[in-house]
């Protein structure tokens, strides 16, 4: 008699006429974001109204060591690299990161 590997139970007929209730998240949830940004218009020309320009927006890691070498990275990146800075912010988007960190670097500039 062959045994079967497949551990999963063959569906119900009772079950073939109502869709499996999956939860879908629908909401935006924050989560951390490393934003890199040209702050001295070294490496990007700067624009007539002095605006600050992104480079990069990564999504931060949800593991603690991983997050950690993710900023451990960055900074010596920002470090090695002259006109380079990296803010670790909190957003919904990798967009709404990028205007967080625009604003605040306007603001103490």
């Amino acid at each position: 008699m062959p045994v079967s590997l497949d551990k999963t139970p063959e569906p119900r007929p009772e079950d073939m006429d109502r869709a499996p209730a999956y939860r879908a998240e629908l909401r935006k949830l924050t989560a951390g974001f490393f934003v890199y940004v040209d702050t001295v218009g070294q490496w990007t020309p700067r624009t007539p109204d002095d605006r600050i320009d992104v480079l990069s927006v990564e999504r931060a890691a949800t593991n603690d060591v991983e997050r950690e070498l993710q900023r451990i990275d960055g900074h010596i990146f920002c470090l090695e690299t002259p006109g380079f800075s990296c803010l670790e912010l909190t957003a919904i988007s990798a967009a709404d990161a990028a205007g967080q960190a625009r604003l605040f670097l306007s603001l103490i500039s």
